[in-house]
């Protein structure tokens, strides 16, 4: 059996398990590496092939893929092969006993409320202000903010529903500053419509693209002097929900708002943070700098003593 058909196969049973176009493309994009790296078919792929594919380097930097994207790719195999066994295209399964990717403790990175304002400053244009504000203030991933439609946004009942990983319908509370916003966007159809056809939406009538939409916040973010690369679109988010708990909003509630379904991944947000560490370190007393040894000072009263 082919991969072109093994893979059409796997579509069909992950769109039956409700997973996302994107979740199915990116798996899909990891079995063309597969093949390619491996030259062998879907029912001769051998652990030690698949060993393989994961300590690839990475075909931009030629470094060591990061830890995330390996841990990915071993949940994207585990699946894979677990469902060929299952449906009896294949004996074994040779991703069972993939080794577990080792992670580091993963920290949040949230933007400052200074560094927020600093970038809706800077000269942007207003569709990315307009996009920056909301990823701030209601906690929704980019690819969520883009795809928000007019009628999602209740104004008297002050919600937005957003489709989540999965396409799972959630509804967010909308923050009074968030109302001229959407007073001014479309009440109709995509609020942030995309003026010409893309990859998504070929014929055109779709909304501007997930990337589109980073790209323009993290141009704005290097605009506005954050030159720190770990701080980029994701971190509106990691901003409102560290502001949220700082300010004691029971954890629960932020869970619930941010769409996390489980509560270790809120928890993330409730870890000390830089500045938090900066704060507690200023509570130890000062020292007052020397400019000299005193040696010379304690040799003088050592000869006055004898």
């Amino acid at each position: 059996m082919d991969w072109e058909q093994t893979l059409s196969d796997y579509a069909t049973h992950q769109r039956a398990q409700r997973l996302s176009e994107k979740t199915i493309k990116n798996r899909a994009e990891l079995f063309a590496t597969v093949a390619r790296v491996t030259r062998r078919g879907p029912n001769d792929v051998t652990y030690e092939d698949l060993l393989r594919v994961l300590g690839r380097p990475h075909p931009r930097t030629g470094e060591r893929l990061a830890p995330g994207t390996m841990q990915s790719e071993r949940s994207y195999m585990q699946a894979f092969f677990k469902w060929m066994k299952k449906t009896g295209r294949r004996k074994d399964n040779p991703a069972k006993n993939l080794p577990k990717i080792k992670m580091a403790r993963r920290r949040p990175r949230p933007l400052r409320l200074d560094q927020i304002e600093a970038v809706l400053d800077c000269g942007i244009y207003t569709r990315t202000r307009d996009i920056i504000t909301i990823g701030a203030l209601s906690g929704l991933r980019i690819g969520e903010i883009v795809k928000i439609r007019g009628e999602d946004v209740d104004l008297i009942g002050m919600t937005i529903r957003s489709t989540r990983k999965g396409n799972l319908d959630h509804r967010v509370p909308l923050h009074p500053a968030l109302v001229p916003i959407f007073e001014r966007l479309p009440r109709d159809g995509w609020v942030f419509p995309s003026p010409y056809p893309n990859k998504q939406f070929p014929h055109g009538g779709g909304h501007i693209l997930m990337g589109s939409a980073s790209d323009r916040v993290s141009k704005a973010l290097r605009a506005a002097g954050i030159v720190d690369r770990r701080i980029t679109a994701h971190s509106l988010r990691h901003f409102l929900a560290t502001t949220l708990l700082r300010d004691g909003v029971p954890i629960r509630v932020v869970q619930e708002i941010l769409g996390h379904a489980s509560l270790a991944t809120t928890q993330l947000y409730a870890e000390v943070l830089d500045d938090d560490m900066q704060r507690g370190i200023l509570v130890a007393p000062s020292i007052e700098l020397r400019s000299r040894s005193g040696r010379g000072q304690r040799a003088k009263s050592e000869t006055l003593a004898a």
